[in-house]
């Protein structure tokens, strides 16, 4: 006898372009959605009875209706109204689960006018991530995050005093270029009147900040500094993972060459194979 244990099924790879217009000056959603639909519906799966299912081409039209009938100032605002849709409409639905990847566009700075374009944008390459799982008769539980954010500086950064052993041939050194892929996440500690969209400004500053400002003995340690830094400016974060793949690159070797002398400013980057130092940080209880 086999049983199911757990089932969901929904639409994949919705891509959602909001334009709002404000006169001439526009601003844009650009974004790829995924929904899943859990609940009563084991009778599919065990029968191949399909009246209680949701098609899933009902769900793509949801997305598109609720984008444009919807007003919301964050992916992640958007995905709670789908969540509060479904769970409104259907009542043999239980949960949703909305994930959704918002690709960046900037406003484009005009040159000859020296200020940005009401409707011309650049596109930013790194990545907003929301995941928004709604449960019945619970409040939203919402997940941000960036991806693909690639940061780098050229010193301000060493390693020394690590653990050394006869597998070791790591040199240590004070000086060396620093280059990341920024991965991150994080949740909240209330679903009530947060702004997703100064959360996700100030953590991204609060990356900027320390790396640039902060010289770094260890990657692990820009890493504690950067979510420390993010948990104190954004009072609504409660918990930070953090990935910060350490993309190297290493001095060339100019020994090889009789009489030229290393001056530390040509490197070789190598993309493989490379650290990943990953944290979770979570802000202290309160001792009141």
């Amino acid at each position: 006898m086999a049983t199911l244990i757990d089932n969901r099924y929904g639409k994949a790879r919705v891509r959602v372009l909001k334009v709002n217009k404000n006169g001439d000056h526009h601003s844009v959603f650009d974004f790829d959605c995924c929904v899943l639909l859990k609940g009563d519906f084991s009778d599919t799966y065990y029968t191949g009875a399909n009246d209680k299912v949701v098609a899933t081409d009902s769900t793509k039209n949801t997305v598109y209706l609720l984008a444009q009938s919807e007003q919301f100032k964050s992916v992640e605002e958007f995905g709670v109204i789908v969540g509060k849709h479904f769970l409104a409409t259907y009542s043999h639905v239980s949960e949703v689960q909305v994930t959704i990847k918002e690709n960046v566009w900037d406003r484009m700075r005009v040159t000859y006018e020296q200020r940005e374009h009401d409707h011309s944008f650049v596109r930013s390459r790194d990545v907003h991530t929301a995941s928004i799982i709604s449960v019945r008769g619970r409040p939203a539980q919402v997940t941000s995050g960036i991806e693909d954010l690639l940061i780098m500086k050229t010193t301000g950064s060493g390693f020394e005093g690590f653990y050394r052993d006869k597998y070791t041939t790591l040199k240590e050194t004070k000086d060396r270029v620093f280059a990341t892929m920024v991965t991150a996440s994080w949740t909240y500690n209330t679903a009530t009147n947060v702004n997703y969209v100064n959360a996700v400004a100030e953590f991204k500053k609060s990356v900027f900040d320390i790396f640039a400002l902060t010289y770094s003995k260890s990657v692990q340690e820009t890493l504690y500094i950067i979510a420390k830094t993010a948990l104190e400016r954004v009072k609504e974060i409660d918990e930070i993972k953090l990935s910060l793949p350490n993309k190297h690159a290493f001095g060339f070797d100019f020994t090889r060459f009789e009489g030229v002398k290393n001056n530390n400013t040509v490197f070789q980057p190598v993309e493989e194979p490379s650290g990943l130092i990953e944290g979770t940080i979570k802000r202290a209880a309160s001792k009141l």
